[in-house]
């Protein structure tokens, strides 16, 4: 019955290749979901340095000085404006690529899935359901496996580094393995050594009208060699040594290649040293709340990513003041990140060209679609979800004349940035006797 099984599911599959004069939709819907499985691989290695660096970015600038006065007979507001500005080291621009199709699946059991088994002439025989549905599945599922076999004969031609989002790899290709590799791990199936000449030449048929891309391509990413960012800032204070301190930047793009960036924030500081009966110096304990939103554009057929980001903070920092206008300061923080993205893309363009789903063009140049060939109509969609943790040592100074503050700082940490404030206060805050 496995014979049978097999022969007719693959004849059935192999009848729908010539649906389309210019493209084939069956090797387009194939390849749509070799391409996802490749994107999936490698989402989080290729994401993740973006949310190293906005974990170390968002938390910086919270503070210039630990003093918070235990007193004051009426609120003061400090306004400031603050920017970061971190260099992208190499090793944020590169990942490792890699390729997994999921788990083996048993094809008998999958066969049920797309038909089922009826007696006709005095046998049991297969019959695929009469959908297209049902032949990409199965097709789909015949050509994985025969992938995931290809994958342990080491038939894939994957490079060896990529681009992450922050580098800059355009041409960088994975290469499939050809027809006659697909064949010959096909013969080496026990299924296929097991079906008579009939069979045989049914699964063989279908590898053979199969064209699938002799290569996929993996993103380039944005080749950026910083990131700036800035955000204004409200500190108010103080009630029992604590200051409130609250961030917000409406929807902006500071940089075309990081895309539209929107930013907000509230934290709460305390002073530790208010409780000390003699001090030479100030501490205090700021914990900080904040939350991003970064849409963005990329490449030639415009794929986009939407990702949203909950930041926890934790610092303790530590500053002394000179001549009653420099200050040095210091803080220690642990950070937390969790970001969820969408990234939403077709095929690449050369991909679609290759399947015949855009006209030919120059290399470099964009493809316009026809009404024969409409390019990529059905974009896909990953989620992924990432996480990062950091803890940064911070060391800077800020110069006071009467109420304005200009301060700067470096931060040390996984994402090492520079940062810079300028700071107004409405009402200063009254000077501790002891401090």
């Amino acid at each position: 019955m496995m014979k049978t099984i097999l022969a007719i599911a693959c004849l059935c599959t192999a009848g729908t290749l010539s649906a389309q004069e210019l493209w084939n939709p069956l090797e387009v819907d194939v390849t749509r979901a070799i391409t996802k499985d490749l994107f999936e691989s490698n989402a989080v290695p290729y994401i993740q340095p973006m949310v190293t660096a906005i974990n170390a970015t968002s938390n910086a600038r919270f503070y210039n000085t630990a003093y918070v006065p235990s007193w004051v007979d009426q609120p003061y507001v400090r306004v400031s404006v603050n920017a970061m500005v971190g260099m992208i080291p190499e090793e944020m621009k590169v990942y490792n690529p890699s390729l997994n199709f999921g788990p083996r699946v048993n094809v008998s059991q999958e066969l049920i899935k797309y038909g089922s088994i009826k007696f006709v002439d005095g046998k049991f025989t297969y019959v695929i359901n009469p959908t297209y549905g049902d032949t990409l599945g199965l097709s789909t599922t015949l050509i994985k496996e025969l992938l995931r076999d290809a994958i342990d004969s080491n038939y894939f031609g994957i490079p060896a580094t990529s681009a992450t989002l922050f580098g800059n790899s355009p041409d960088s290709r994975v290469y499939l393995p050809g027809n006659d590799k697909m064949l010959q791990l096909l013969h080496q199936r026990p299924e296929y050594k097991v079906l008579d000449s009939t069979a045989k030449a049914g699964l063989d048929s279908l590898l053979t009208k199969m064209t699938l891309p002799s290569y996929l391509t993996l993103p380039p990413g944005a080749d950026m060699s910083t990131l700036i960012a800035a955000v204004p800032q409200i500190e108010i204070g103080s009630l029992w040594g604590t200051e409130l301190l609250i961030r917000y930047i409406p929807p902006v793009e500071f940089d075309k290649n990081v895309g539209e960036f929107s930013f907000w924030g509230f934290g709460l500081k305390h002073s530790l040293s208010q409780y000390l009966p003699e001090r030479w110096f100030d501490c205090a304990v700021q914990a900080a709340y904040q939350g991003t939103n970064l849409k963005n554009t990329v490449g030639v057929t415009q794929s986009t990513l939407e990702a949203n980001a909950r930041i926890w903070s934790g610092n303790i920092h530590v500053s002394k003041e000179f001549w009653k206008t420099l200050t040095i300061y210091s803080g220690f923080n642990y950070e937390n990140i969790d970001v969820n993205s969408s990234y939403t893309y077709v095929l690449p363009q050369e991909i679609q060209i290759s399947l015949g789903l855009l006209p030919w063009t120059e290399p470099g140049t964009v493809s316009q679609p026809t009404p024969q060939q409409p390019g990529d109509q059905q974009p896909q969609t990953s989620d992924v979800n990432v996480t990062n943790t950091n803890t940064k040592f911070t060391i800077g100074a800020s110069v006071c004349l009467g109420d304005l503050c200009f301060a700067a700082d470096y931060s040390i940490s996984k994402f090492n940035i520079f940062s810079f404030g300028l700071a107004y206060t409405i009402g200063a805050p009254p000077q501790d006797d002891d401090k």
